[in-house]
């Protein structure tokens, strides 16, 4: 089954101790999601040199980043929110849950492998957002239970609301054989424990974090346009969605200019794209753009407008359609992402 792509942050590291972290993430297991090095800030879990760790009072730890505009960061391991480790040596008297060693890299290897155990929601999300990529064209307008072999319940997903809904402790493999049956609307009830969140939110997470390039081939060659900011927390924005959110604010474009007035890599554009997409963020309809267009424009004159652009499917006719007929939905697709205007 697909991997995602998981994000470790490093606090502490010279360049040579950051090498050997490096090192270790490159011995990749088969079968486990692969990791990369971003800004802490923006990281699943993080990794903090023990040698940067001074005590403070309590279990408080001051750490020294060698980050220029974050030199000293103090911070409680126990009230961190995602998995931290620290590698040895280590202040005495710290109470720390994960201790590695950069010197073994099966070590270091055993403590990421805890991480994605902790992670394990977000890569239930990635293995749900990858199941409804290749379905895509299959899923209409409805309601959907998502059953392990024995009927178990896995997820509701909720084409009318836009809404998918996992079991708390569902693992990713558990969507790899997973059945989908279509049920009425009536069926849209969710089970209490259950974890409620966008279908654009799930999409993104998929998205931003596979290594296969998903976005569709016309986007390489057509006219794109903005259709709306997406409706994701501010966070998972990074500065290759911001730059491109906004040179398509000022002007649509085909892929070539929005690398110009970007300029990313076309690797990286291409998968900036790809995340705007499924979050329902862009189009190669300017119909579909026009609401925006309209919102933009200072006196907010429609007369340039079709005159039932305000009239369109709030969802999009191509893949996860609005009730069209598999022969409709290929005729009349409308190029843009699987997600409702809202």
């Amino acid at each position: 089954m697909e991997q995602p792509q998981l994000r470790l942050g490093l606090l502490g590291f010279a360049d040579a101790d950051a090498q050997l972290v490096v090192n270790a993430l490159a011995q990749q297991s088969a079968g486990w999601p692969c990791w990369e090095l971003v800004d802490f800030e923006l990281a699943d879990a993080w990794c903090i040199n023990g040698r940067a760790v001074e005590r403070l009072e309590g279990n408080t730890v001051q750490v020294h980043t060698l980050l220029p505009y974050l030199p000293i960061l103090a911070l409680n391991p126990a009230e961190i929110t995602r998995p931290i480790a620290f590698t040895e040596p280590m202040p005495e008297g710290i109470e720390a849950g994960e201790i590695i060693n950069l010197q073994s890299p099966a070590l270091m290897r055993s403590a990421l492998q805890r991480f994605e155990a902790w992670l394990r929601p977000l890569r239930a999300q990635f293995a749900l957002g990858s199941e409804m990529v290749a379905r895509e064209k299959e899923l209409v307008k409805g309601i959907y239970h998502v059953l392990d072999a024995h009927g178990k319940l896995l997820a509701v997903v909720n084409l009318v609301k836009w809404t998918a809904s996992l079991l708390p402790k569902v693992r990713p493999v558990d969507f790899d054989e997973a059945s989908w049956v279509a049920r009425p609307h009536i069926a849209a009830d969710i089970p209490p424990n259950f974890i409620t969140l966008r279908v654009g939110q799930l999409m993104w997470t998929y998205a931003a974090r596979t290594t296969k390039d998903v976005l569709p081939p016309r986007y390489r060659t057509h006219k794109i346009y903005l259709r709306r900011i997406p409706q994701l927390p501010s966070g998972w924005l990074r500065d290759a969605h911001l730059a491109t959110l906004r040179a398509l604010s000022m002007a649509p474009g085909e892929f070539s200019d929005i690398q110009a007035a970007t300029d990313l890599p076309n690797e990286m554009l291409a998968r900036t794209l790809a995340a705007l997409y499924y979050a329902g963020a862009i189009t190669t309809n300017k119909a579909m753009a026009s609401h925006l267009e309209r919102a933009l424009s200072p006196a907010g004159d429609q007369s340039s407008l079709p005159p039932d652009s305000n009239m369109f499917a709030a969802h999009s006719a191509h893949g996860f359609a609005s009730g069209y007929s598999q022969q409709q939905r290929r005729s009349e697709a409308d190029d843009t992402a699987p997600t409702p205007l809202v």
